[in-house]
């Protein structure tokens, strides 16, 4: 008798390699000796199964989490750039359901480089932070961070601007609202010698249907690939020879 076993993923593809969003830092509009910090705070956050990474340049990240490939740049679109400052972005406090957690992850890391609770605000020497360039001239910026929550719902997470070398004053803190969205509800049936699998997607989202008969990180083969409608969407998969077959989904 054959095993036909659903599991339900969800995960950001490769393309937030070329199309993730940038934070710049630059000097205020209208007082140009004060830092400042522009850009979209609003970040979507979808789920990465284990074994998947949120883009080419993490691909040490292990997954298991809500992820958002999110870039701190410093004063690339600022000309002339202040002279002298080495400027630093500090995490001050982080909102979210309850139960939920938001951390940082280096460039490389295979684990959080910080992590802290819903509920959170930094105080005295537990303020986690990281330089915005990614070398010792203190401009521009450094691919392959990630931030992730660790359950779906809404995150609000403040963060300022400081130059260590004090030569500018630090920021206004800006609030970036992260949205970490569950799965679809993914729904499986056996049609003659096919098994069909349907769920409601979300507009301007892709979708890959990966199948494995291991659950083996690196044995998931992608089976068909479509873009969301805001409808129903619908893939089939013959169900050939195989005593077993799981199914995830990955949304993009």
């Amino acid at each position: 008798m054959k095993k036909l076993l659903l599991l339900l993923s969800l995960a950001l593809g490769p393309w937030l390699a070329q199309a993730h969003d940038h934070l710049d830092v630059g000097l205020a509009a209208g007082n140009p000796t004060r830092l400042a910090l522009t850009g979209k705070t609003s970040q979507l956050a979808t789920y990465f199964p284990l074994g998947e990474a949120p883009s080419a340049y993490l691909a040490s990240f292990p997954g298991g989490a809500y992820a958002c490939a999110l870039t701190f740049s410093a004063f690339d679109n600022t000309s002339p750039p202040p002279l002298g400052a080495m400027v630093r972005i500090e995490i001050l406090s982080v909102t979210g359901p309850t139960g939920g957690s938001f951390s940082f992850w280096e460039a490389g890391a295979t684990a959080p480089t910080s992590t802290r609770p819903s509920g959170w605000t930094a105080a005295g020497a537990d303020q986690p932070a990281f330089f915005a360039s990614e070398d010792g001239t203190g401009y521009g910026h450094l691919h392959g961070r990630v931030f992730t929550t660790n359950r779906p719902g809404v995150y609000d997470v403040t963060f300022r601007v400081v130059d260590t070398l004090g030569r500018y004053p630090a920021s206004v803190p800006v609030v970036v609202r992260f949205t970490a969205i569950a799965p679809p509800q993914l729904a499986i049936s056996k049609v003659g010698q096919d098994i069909k699998l349907t769920f409601t997607s979300r507009a301007d989202l892709s979708y890959d249907m990966q199948s494995s008969t291991t659950l083996n990180a690196n044995d998931w083969t992608t089976i068909a690939t479509q873009d969301g409608t805001g409808g129903l969407l619908e893939f089939t998969d013959p169900i050939a020879s195989r005593p077993r077959v799981f199914y995830r989904l990955v949304e993009y």
